[in-house]
């Protein structure tokens, strides 16, 4: 796995054409400079008991998953993930 001096992030898109996930790493502050006047959704490891585990993961991806299904409808019938039981 490459070795990054900077700080980087992931960004996912959904390829409609190759129906297929694309993940891009790039640098953050190039990301912030782009997502500026955005509203991000903050997720503080706080509120997950400091621990990211694999059931964290399991949602996070879910949620991930859903929200990029909401402007890229063709992606939805892919999705097959259980809802969590309160």
């Amino acid at each position: 796995m490459a070795n990054f001096t900077e700080k980087r992030c992931v960004v996912i898109l959904w390829s409609e054409e190759k129906q297929t996930l694309v993940s891009y790493t790039l640098d953050v502050a190039k990301v912030l400079a782009v997502t500026k006047r955005q509203f991000p959704l903050e997720l503080p490891v706080a509120d997950y008991n400091n621990i990211l585990d694999d059931e964290f993961a399991r949602q996070f991806g879910g949620a991930t998953l859903n929200l990029l299904a909401l402007s890229n409808p063709d992606l939805k019938p892919f999705i097959k993930v259980t809802q969590a039981e309160d």
